[in-house]
């Protein structure tokens, strides 16, 4: 019989035949992993992760060279009752002056920077002359009216303000924001003792600091709660140290390996490929499941440790093999997407399931070679797995007597489920990946609610050949402004147009001196958020709420078209959150097709593997059965179709496929067309069901792991993850027998036997 693993699944045989030179081998590959580990890195630009050639996100990072970038804004935000009180206003106004003096801050906009309008003199005294004199009701209205962030600067109950500091490198790296927030930190501790006031950190770059340290610890937790996890379920399915030791310990190996090779060649650790090295473990736990569970009957059958070893290798490791290949392809068919950072995960992961597969089946060897004598070679009680032997035998059974009327209703839930996948919208938040007790994510919240929302709206006014403050062209940046302003949901526009009424506008002949007067007093970073550093464009900035996707898409579009409207077809918006917002949708969508890509990827790849169009034919409908009845899953809850969640059914969709290779491979061993087919099927389920049922609790166990991640989206993808296994193998022990038994007995039966069987059915 042709191999399904297309020859690969050799790759253990020299570790059988010349374990010694095979044993130096695999060690040197450890030890390159091993310092591989030590190289690991972690990716720490936020931007990176909707990055992409599109045009969009082109004319955002053009927008951040030229206006300020929101993304190195650190946001302070400090809150207290006692705000108010004269000595903590004091207080408040040194810590500003101390923040300005802070090695590594560029500039530090609060409330304590406000200038009033320029007077014919042009002097522009503060807004807050005397802090000393605390913050009266009515200087909170002058503050909040101020039409350069006043809103943003202080809460209108008075109990919260902001300080934003902005670092004095352009794009610092994350290295400069884990300097600088201690230093602020302390420097807060230190002034604000004793006053009542708690300062806490958020912003763009705290929320980036706190994602990679998340990441960080994912590795470590993740990878360690797994291969404990790992390990004691094979300890319960074999009720054996020796058992479990051979079944999890290549498993961690092939973890690690990955894990190394990642670090080796220069692949940054990002929120999509920290699941990766889990990934590869937990599917090793059920290669080894599979080697484990074949290995042992044949040595009750009487073979040696080695015979046993071989004869599991030539039976399991094809179809080990080629589950490493289809879920290889399912994420290789991410690559199609434009985002850097899910073809990234696409590649990594692609890689990482081809190294994983054989380095489970070459450890599985050298742990028999090492560890089989000291498994005995009969049993006195039963394991877990073949006390599950009969059970699955009578399911088997009872699916072959019904097999038309289930596969019919398994057509009908498909067709339901996939018309309510198809109809979950889209959802992202730029605060999705931070757990919502995070101090710098709760804060981002608590700043989103009080201040007019905290995320910017850019609107570019492209330049002309008049300068900005031209009649004509303070005429268009105000059309454009005021546009932006009366569309709902959208807060504190802040242009040249502001700047412009607050010295006198239209009606006062000299305000356009004043604010050519003001503009070339303004220091270069605080003139980026009016004109373009560089091409004299102009910025007019608004701030949106956190919301649903769509919710901020129609925001966006209505946005959109009255600024259009207003100040030209040639005017856009951008900024991080639009990026983001609009990026994430495409995808989505794009990661969708991706999926459906692979599902037909993979099945081909079965037809090719078995030589057989009737074996991808019957398993067509087992393995996006469970992809269908996921989505109606988030129909029903409304958690709506997220980034991590088309990338769990993905990746998911090709560990399924693992389950359906090892059964369609045991039920083609038993292939006899003069044989029932019934019979079969239920041999086929009383010998493969156990070890299915038995893989598919651990790779639950191991997602499981995802529970103790710090990142939502990763214990997100684990949930998502798993929900579609457990589908999965309901449709692997129920719908493709059902489907086999039923409308595809004809190829797999032969013709005379079927009537026979019929003829049999009829007399009884």
């Amino acid at each position: 019989m042709h191999s399904i693993g297309f020859g690969l699944e050799r790759v253990a045989w020299p570790a059988l035949r010349w374990p010694r030179a095979a044993a130096v081998l695999f060690c040197l590959l450890l030890a390159a992993a091993a310092f591989g580990v030590t190289r690991l890195a972690f990716d720490e630009d936020l931007r990176n992760t909707f990055a992409s050639g599109s045009d969009g996100y082109q004319f955002y990072v053009n927008a951040t060279a030229e206006f300020v970038d929101p993304e190195n804004e650190t946001i302070l935000l400090v809150e207290g009752d006692r705000l108010d009180e004269p000595g903590v206003m004091q207080t408040l106004e040194d810590f500003q002056f101390e923040l300005q003096l802070t090695e590594g801050v560029g500039g530090v906009y609060s409330l304590f920077a406000l200038r009033e309008a320029p007077n014919q003199d042009g002097d522009a005294p503060l807004v807050v002359r005397e802090a000393g004199a605390g913050l009266s009701p009515a200087l909170i209205e002058r503050i909040r009216a101020h039409p350069v962030l006043g809103e943003k600067l202080l809460s209108q109950d008075g109990t919260a303000m902001v300080y934003v500091v902005t670092a004095a490198q352009a794009k610092a790296p994350l290295s400069v924001a884990r300097d600088l927030n201690p230093r602020i930190e302390a420097l807060a501790d230190d002034l604000l003792a004793g006053t009542g006031l708690t300062m806490t950190v958020t912003g763009y770059p705290a929320i980036r600091i706190a994602i990679v340290d998340l990441l960080k610890r994912d590795q470590i937790v993740l990878n360690s709660i797994g291969a404990i996890i790992g390990f004691v379920i094979s300890l319960i399915a074999f009720r054996s140290i020796v058992g479990a030791s051979v079944t999890a310990i290549p498993a961690i190996v092939a973890g690690l390996a990955v894990l190394g090779g990642m670090g080796l060649f220069g692949a940054n650790i990002t929120v999509m490929s920290n699941v990766v090295p889990a990934l590869v473990m937990i599917l090793g736990y059920a290669d080894g499941m599979h080697l484990s569970h074949a290995w042992r009957k044949h040595r009750d059958e009487g073979k040696t440790p080695l015979e046993a070893e071989w004869a599991a290798q030539q039976e399991v490791a094809p179809a080990c093999i080629l589950t490493a290949l289809t879920v290889a392809v399912a994420f290789a068919s991410l690559a199609l997407s434009d985002i850097t950072l899910v073809r990234s995960f696409a590649i990594n992961g692609a890689l990482a399931m081809l190294v994983g597969s054989p380095m489970v089946l070459i450890g599985h060897a050298f742990g028999i070679l090492l560890l089989g004598r000291f498994w005995p070679a009969r049993r006195t009680a039963l394991d877990l797995l073949q006390r599950a032997e009969e059970p699955c035998a009578g399911l088997a059974r009872f699916v072959v007597d019904r097999a038309r009327p289930i596969a019919l209703t398994s057509v009908a839930m498909f067709v339901v489920f996939a018309a309510m996948y198809w109809a979950v919208p889209p959802e992202h938040s730029v605060r999705e990946h931070l757990p919502p007790d995070d101090a710098a994510n709760a804060a981002l919240g608590r700043y989103d609610a009080q201040f007019g929302g905290a995320f910017p709206v850019q609107i570019v006014v492209p330049a002309t050949d008049m300068r900005v403050t031209a009649p004509e062209r303070l005429a268009q940046i105000g059309a454009v402004h005021n546009a932006a302003a009366a569309v709902d949901g959208v807060y504190t526009p802040l242009s040249v147009w502001s700047l412009y009424e607050w010295v006198g506008g239209p009606d006062d002949a000299t305000a356009v001196d004043k604010l050519e007067r003001v503009l070339d007093q303004m220091p270069a970073e605080t003139r980026s958020r009016f004109i373009g550093t560089r091409s004299g464009a102009a910025l007019v900035t608004v701030s949106v709420q956190e919301a649903q996707t769509h919710e901020l898409e129609a925001r966006f579009t209505a946005l959109e078209e009255a600024v259009q409207t207003a100040g030209g077809d040639t005017v856009r918006i951008t900024g991080v959150t639009v990026v983001t917002n609009r990026e994430a949708s495409t995808t989505i969508a794009n990661l969708n097709w991706s999926l459906l890509t692979a599902v037909v990827a993979d099945i081909f790849l079965i037809v090719v593997a078995f030589r057989s169009f009737p074996i991808g034919a019957v398993s067509v409908l087992a393995n996006t059965l469970p992809l269908a009845a996921t989505g109606a899953l988030l129909y029903v809850t409304g958690w709506g179709m997220q980034f991590t969640t088309v990338i769990a059914l993905t990746v998911a969709f090709g560990i399924a496929v693992d389950d359906t290779i090892h059964y369609l491979n045991r039920f083609l061993m038993l292939h006899d067309r003069a044989a029932p087919l019934g019979g079969r099927l239920i041999s086929t389920s009383r010998e493969i069901g156990p070890v299915l049922i038995g893989t598919t609790l651990i790779i639950l166990a191991g997602l499981s792991t995802t529970f103790f991640s710090g990142l939502p989206t990763v214990t997100l993808f684990g949930i998502i993850a798993g929900i579609t296994l457990i589908v999965a193998m309901l449709g692997d022990l129920i719908v493709l027998p059902a489907v086999i038994a039923g409308y595809g007995r004809r190829w797999f039966e032969d013709r005379r036997v079927a009537t026979s069987a019929e003829e049999n059915e009829i007399t009884a």
